[in-house]
């Protein structure tokens, strides 16, 4: 087992912070990370986030010091690094994806910026009224975000189409990104049915008034609405929607 931890150098929240890893398996790393105690929140997808305070006592329980730029290196070279842009977070990560060709992953990542990744297929939209969450059926049956496919167009014309076919036209509303669900998929078999090595999943947020209603499908308060959704993979950006809300 070799774990590694970078010098708290990180500025955020009125202190500094290390980056702890490991350099064979995410699992590696949460054992490490449990034993000393580090809570589930500090994860980060790929790392843990640690403060200055914590670095000399994991340094003693077995944690080997390099510096930052070798933390990324390590990360690069075992496979266990995830891409992220600016203002983003991971919120899930999932190596072996069992909804994926096998040695697939799929990484859930939250994110503050204004646009969608360029490799975006399909947008979905949490699409809020009050206290409740607009959900429609699967074609396959079960529940859903309401959702469509990107196609030969772009994302904001995806996403306006969307819009207007849930609340007619014109509809005075301009759904914010959330995050996204990334596909990597080295490689695919022959029922795969998005682009790789890499697939963008992307959710968008809106809300009406209290007045207004959708052409199609049905409210559902927020326990009943976990009840039906959180088993999606997405379900995390739903669900760290609504704790930023809160």
């Amino acid at each position: 087992m070799t774990i590694w931890i970078d010098p708290p150098a990180w500025p955020a929240h009125g202190r500094l912070w290390s980056h702890l890893v490991s350099d064979t398996s995410y699992d590696e790393l949460h054992v490490f990370a449990a034993a000393q105690g580090i809570p589930a929140r500090g994860f980060e997808g790929d790392h843990y986030d640690v403060p200055e305070e914590w670095y000399a006592a994991l340094v003693a329980a077995g944690a080997t010091p390099v510096d930052g730029r070798e933390v990324v290196r390590i990360l690069q070279r075992s496979g266990l690094r995830i891409q992220k842009r600016r203002h983003e977070r991971v919120v899930r990560a999932v190596p072996d994806a069992p909804w994926l060709p096998p040695g697939s992953r799929a990484d859930v990542i939250a994110s503050r910026q204004d646009d969608a990744p360029a490799n975006t297929v399909v947008v979905r939209l949490v699409l809020l009224r009050g206290p409740d969450l607009l959900v429609v059926e699967r074609p396959d049956g079960g529940a859903d975000l309401p959702s469509r496919r990107v196609g030969d167009g772009s994302v904001p014309e995806a996403v306006g189409e969307l819009v207007r076919e849930l609340l007619g036209s014109p509809a005075a509303l301009a759904p914010h990104l959330v995050g996204y669900v990334r596909n990597t998929v080295p490689t695919p078999d022959d029922g795969y049915p998005w682009p790789t090595p890499k697939a963008c999943f992307a959710v968008f947020a809106d809300r009406i008034l209290e007045s207004d209603d959708a052409s199609v499908g049905t409210w559902r308060g927020w326990s009943d609405a976990t009840a039906e959704l959180s088993g999606r993979h997405w379900w995390p950006l739903v669900d760290h929607l609504d704790r930023v809300a809160r």
